[in-house]
């Protein structure tokens, strides 16, 4: 080999050399992507929608609780009396229900023909009017009254007689003239008693004893048809509307206990026991530990090479070496610019779009704000 061929031979080979080594690390980025980005983690504000003052705090910063776990508690005297009251009114609007649906008992029916029949029996003695042995008896009295009065008035006239004398003195005379009036009011008592029983019952009497009879079989008539479908449906919608009451209140007693609605850390807790709190007032952060994900932002150029749901690993630098799986779930359909706060290992690019990716393992080591390289195999442009 001469020393032309050979010079020709070793600019060929360092050329390749340098070419291999110079595109080596773009081959390499062709079968992964890299994405840098900030991990995030969802945190929500609890409260009461009713509150009051703090009666209790169940648990501390820090600490990991679980799903309906009660976290604090608060103090509603108000609400157990009104839920005392309403239980009570519930327990009278079912027995009015009931009430009304069973219709009257046989007891009443039974009574209530009574009162009929005795309305009848009235009606008939009025029209009948008074006995003859009622008119005999009156007779019998008024004349007995009469014989009286006659011989009260005879000793009247006699005892007067002798008081004009000066033979009677002024009692005798005075107990002579009180027996005579007394005897005279007795006769015309008897004397009226006598003529009603002769003229009969009035017609007035007839007639109340009529409409007393009328009214006493209607209200029969009413308890054997039963109760009207109306009432009843006037009963249950009582019924319903105190219920729903009832029902209303016992979720606002719900609400004077916060509870955990998922499992979560407790971050911040901003009251202490004995603090009055506004109605829908946050009182502790906490931070759900399973919903955790890291926001990265992807270049316009190698959008085209991500897909949903796709599989991708998490790495951070406090944990070299450590590869975690995610999946992304969201990609962004509006660009923006990239945020200041993200380093993006390749020259940045005006024009991005945010990714969200969910860690699979919910009890990774990352914490919210940290930042993570998010690694992406590559796939083909659609």
């Amino acid at each position: 080999m001469n020393k032309k061929t050979w010079i020709v031979s070793a600019a060929i080979v360092l050329a390749l050399a340098t070419g291999l080594v110079l595109f080596a690390p773009f081959s390499s980025r062709e079968s992964e992507l890299r994405f840098s980005g900030i991990v995030e983690i969802q945190e929500v504000r609890l409260g009461s929608k009713v509150g009051g003052r703090v009666k209790e705090i169940l648990v501390e910063e820090g600490a990991d609780v679980s799903e309906n776990q009660p976290l604090v508690t608060f103090e509603i005297p108000e609400l157990e009396a009104q839920r005392a009251q309403l239980e009570a009114r519930v327990r009278a609007m079912e027995a009015d229900y009931q009430r009304a649906k069973n219709g009257p008992r046989w007891e009443e029916k039974l009574a209530a023909w009574a009162s009929v029949e005795a309305a009848r029996a009235r009606l008939e003695r009025m029209k009948k009017g008074p006995r003859e042995e009622e008119i005999a008896k009156a007779k019998s009295d008024l004349a007995s009254a009469q014989a009286d009065f006659r011989q009260a008035q005879q000793d009247f006239e006699r005892i007067e007689d002798l008081y004009k004398k000066k033979a009677a003195s002024q009692a005798e005379y005075d107990a002579a003239l009180g027996l005579r009036d007394r005897l005279s009011g007795r006769l015309n008592s008897f004397q009226v008693l006598y003529d009603m029983h002769v003229r009969g019952t009035r017609q007035e009497d007839k007639d109340e004893a009529s409409a007393d009879l009328y009214k006493a079989g209607a209200r029969f008539a009413e308890l054997m048809r039963g109760t009207r479908q109306e009432q009843i449906d006037e009963a249950k919608a009582r019924l319903d509307e105190a219920r729903a009451r009832l029902k209303e209140l016992q979720a606002n007693i719900h609400e004077s206990v916060v509870r955990a609605p998922q499992k979560a850390k407790i971050d911040v807790i901003s009251v202490r026991k004995g603090d009055l709190v506004a109605p829908n007032q946050p009182v502790i952060r906490v931070l759900y530990k399973e919903d955790l994900w890291v926001k990265a932002y992807v270049p316009e150029p190698k959008l085209g090479k991500i897909r949903d749901n796709q599989k991708v690993e998490v790495t951070n630098d406090a944990w070299p070496g450590k590869r975690y799986p995610g999946t992304i779930k969201y990609i962004s359909p509006i660009s923006e610019f990239t945020p200041r706060n993200v380093q993006s290992l390749d020259e940045r690019h005006h024009q991005v779009f945010a990714i969200k990716v969910r860690l699979d393992d919910p009890a990774s080591p990352f914490r919210s704000g940290m930042a993570a390289e998010v690694d992406v195999p590559v796939l083909k442009a659609p």
